[in-house]
């Protein structure tokens, strides 16, 4: 595929566009569209604004899960020691509590992070080593179980 202006696909990929109305075949035999410039130019700024968008809707709950996960394990009362130029944590406690249908945003994380148990008076998450682990990689931080 070649579509000299065109940001629909990869230069791997077969363009959607190329067995359409707007498709051409080049003299090599190479498939491409004939788009004008101005609607290549319009759909590559929707397309970047919407990826745009969708970043930054990630980032705010990514946001919103380090926070929950900061106060399971006590980060939100108590401050990490500093030795040798390195932050060091203990945490004091390991769980978070929330509604009987659970967080919405930590039912999307992978299980390796988190155990749940649930019963009719909530949901209770705990984090494993490895979301110990994770944790302080997004704080840069060492977090050690008491």
């Amino acid at each position: 595929m070649r579509c000299d202006c065109c940001p629909l696909s990869d230069p791997e990929d077969v363009c959607p566009e190329a067995e359409g109305s707007h498709g051409l075949e080049h003299k090599d035999g190479v498939l491409g569209c004939k788009h004008p410039k101005n609607w290549v130019e319009k759909r590559d700024e929707e397309y970047s604004n919407h990826l745009g968008a969708m970043g930054l809707d990630m980032g705010e709950e990514l946001e919103r899960v380090i926070e929950i996960c900061k106060h399971t394990v006590g980060l939100d009362y108590k401050r990490p020691y500093h030795r040798h130029g390195k932050a060091f944590y203990r945490a004091y406690r390991n769980f978070y509590e929330d509604v009987p249908e659970g967080n919405r945003l930590l039912d999307k994380l992978p299980e390796c992070l988190f155990t749940v148990h649930r019963d009719d008076h909530g949901a209770t998450y705990h984090l494993t080593k490895t979301g110990l682990e994770w944790l302080g990689r997004q704080l840069h931080i060492t977090i050690t179980r008491r």
